[in-house]
């Protein structure tokens, strides 16, 4: 297996310009009477047509010069944004000189846009975001080494009366062939991607240009055909230019030859992403295996880095580092195969293997997960292996367009947003069984099945587990071997039952990141936190033998709802915050309480063996009676986690 590989290309082209500073000075010829001329240059930077040069002993690009057959389209916002002004070059090279014969041109505004090629047809706007409306050819035709001079668009800025400032707008791909027996390719996205044809370029931050198709005459393929009406060559590169893009099941390549109406079909199955302006090379791409054979993926681990916990919300595939927990620079060594250990959809039936996720696999320091082409939300837990022992584990959290950080929740007087639903849980609904998520043992970072159901009755209230791949939950009896930390990570699917309520034989204290220093307490996220990248389990605190609530929680005005069975917090928006009660794991593996009582980790620790928790229940009569923070809640039992934003 190998990625595809985005790259940049040789091509010293006459029709293309070069990476030429904005603060180059050009000399200008006299302006004539009745012209404007207009100083072009390129943003620099990757945002040069000199990313497709060679790069030269020194690291630099070659050169790539204007040409006197180049024109540009040039429209101002005083103008009606359909003709434009068409601009044809005078002086070329390295930089280049643009004349516009017009009697009433003499100038142009800042903030005018320029299109490259020119356009008859190509239109703008100014009213409310700078665009132009174009087109992407879906109809393209191949040069030897080089790009089609139609296909390869740009777009530029005015800087000045004077001067103009362009942007790359295209994607695409870069490939050699196998065969020399195709007259015609095309080029098509597996989801019916929109790739071309008609396309808004939007210009509101130039540095940047979204390129969005528009619904009327964007198209689903691209045909590449052959040089000069005959055949493509097997010793040359070749270019398809097409819209920038995500393709969430991959795309194929169809070769047809001049006498044969049956193609050859290369197809990537994989998720591909097309970044603006950067080509992707495949060598030999009418081999099957080759496309076959790529495989690239969106990072899981953001800007916020690695975490024990990855959500996806879109159909794809998606990596995240071998690394431990949250630290990127403890990287796992040794790894010899990943698993899927079970998944689940939070239902009482078990999910058919892989109808979660569908594919594991290890490419160099990263894991690669695929999921089905329709995404079905629910949970599972993934692990890597050293032999035949388990050595790191993570849970993936799928859940469909669902954007932790836009949905998050600010409580009533707090600062800090929390998650607007249990870890694990598949809804925020109210009274739903979806909402009662995964269940954790304290300071451990692997998740448990939680409770199928929203109520039981009865005095215990014992519930049943949610279904999955795995049968029923695995429990190991705490004794010298098994109440470890160690003994924890090589089985993050066994749940350490106790005598006494710790599943540690030694407290670790600072398992979910509290340390100490006299009086004073910090939390940091620490390498066995159970939530995602950007967010942590909340913490407690105990000042002056006074016990307060937990610093990122609002427990003032809390409405409990009986019918559905748990407690809405207020928010610092007109919605309340959700928590079922949803029950507990006890210490020897059972559910029990569900409906009347839930407790929600911090990451404090207590003393012996427990920690300060979040806790709700209801008398026997119905009414709610709730501790904000309750100390003394075994570490062994297993409760709710709701995180918090990781500030």
């Amino acid at each position: 297996m190998r990625y595809l590989r985005f790259c940049f290309f040789s091509c010293i082209l006459a029709t293309f310009i070069s990476c030429e500073s904005r603060d180059v000075v050009l000399e200008l010829p006299g302006r004539q009477s009745e012209s404007h001329l207009l100083y072009v240059s390129y943003a620099g930077g990757r945002d040069t047509k000199t990313m497709f040069g060679d790069f030269t002993s020194s690291g630099s690009f070659a050169e790539i010069l204007w040409s006197p057959r180049d024109s540009i389209k040039v429209f101002t916002s005083a103008g009606s944004g359909q003709e434009g002004l068409k601009y044809v070059t005078v002086e070329g090279g390295k930089t280049a000189v643009f004349e516009c014969k017009s009697q009433n041109q003499q100038t142009i505004p800042s903030g005018s846009l320029g299109l490259y090629p020119y356009s008859q047809d190509a239109t703008a706007s100014f009213a409310s975001s700078n665009k132009i409306e174009t087109i992407i050819p879906s109809v393209q035709h191949a040069f030897a080494d080089t790009f089609d001079p139609c296909a390869l668009l740009s777009v530029g800025v005015a800087t000045a009366e004077d001067r103009m400032v362009f942007y790359n707008i295209c994607s695409g791909i870069c490939f050699t062939l196998q065969s020399s027996d195709y007259s015609r390719i095309v080029f098509k996205g597996a989801n019916s991607e929109l790739i071309a044809g008609a396309v808004s370029i939007s210009m509101s931050k130039p540095e940047s240009p979204s390129v969005t198709p528009v619904s009327q005459g964007a198209e689903k393929e691209i045909v590449l055909e052959a040089p000069d009406g005959g055949t493509f060559a097997t010793d040359s590169r070749y270019y398809i230019m097409l819209r920038p893009g995500d393709f969430s099941k991959g795309f194929s390549m169809e070769f047809y030859s001049p006498n044969s109406q049956q193609p050859v079909v290369c197809t990537c199955s994989s998720f591909v992403s097309f970044k603006r302006g950067v080509f992707a090379f495949v060598s030999d791409v009418d081999n099957p295996d080759k496309l076959a054979a790529i495989r690239d993926a969106s990072s899981l681990a953001d800007r916020n880095g690695p975490a024990n916990c990855y959500i996806i919300s879109k159909a794809g595939t998606y990596k995240f580092p071998l690394v431990r927990g949250n630290d990127p620079d403890d990287a796992l060594a040794g790894v010899s195969k990943v698993e899927v250990l079970w998944e689940t959809d939070n239902t009482n039936r078990a999910v058919q293997v892989g109808s979660i996720i569908s594919e594991v696999r290890i490419n160099g320091s990263n894991i690669f997960i695929h999921t089905p082409q329709t995404l079905k939300n629910g949970n599972a837990l993934v692990a890597v292996y050293r032999g035949n022992d388990i050595i790191w584990s993570w849970h993936i959290w799928v859940l469909s367009d669902y954007d932790s950080d836009a949905e998050a929740q600010t409580l009533k007087g707090k600062l800090l947003p929390m998650m607007d639903r249990n870890l694990g849980a598949l809804s925020n609904v109210q009274g739903q069984s979806l909402t009662n998520g995964l269940y954790y043992q304290w300071g451990r970072k692997d998740p448990f099945p939680g409770a199928f159901e929203v109520s039981v009755s009865g005095d215990t209230g014992a519930g049943t587990f949610i279904s999955t791949t795995a049968g029923p939950l695995k429990t190991a009896l705490s004794t010298d071997i098994n109440s470890t930390v160690e003994y924890s990570i090589a089985h993050p699917d066994v749940f350490i039952t106790s005598v006494n309520g710790c599943w540690l034989i030694d407290a670790v204290n600072s398992l979910w990141g509290v340390t100490s220093k006299g009086s004073v307490e910090t939390a940091v996220k620490s390498i066995y936190d159970p939530c995602p990248p950007g967010w942590k389990v909340p913490r407690a605190r105990v000042m002056s033998g006074t016990l307060h609530v937990v610093e990122e929680e609002a427990w003032t005005n809390v409405p409990y709802n009986q019918s559905s069975l748990g407690v809405r917090l207020d928010t610092e928006s007109t919605d309340k915050a959700w928590y079922p009660n949803n029950g507990y794991i006890s210490r020897d593996g059972n559910i029990l309480m569900v409906g009347q009582y839930s407790c929600y980790w911090s990451c404090s620790p207590y003393a012996g063996g427990q920690a300060f928790g979040m806790q709700m229940s209801k008398d026997m009569a119905g009414n709610l009676t709730y501790n904000p923070i309750q100390y003394g809640k075994l570490t062994g039992e297993g409760h709710s986690v709701r995180c918090i934003k990781d500030n």
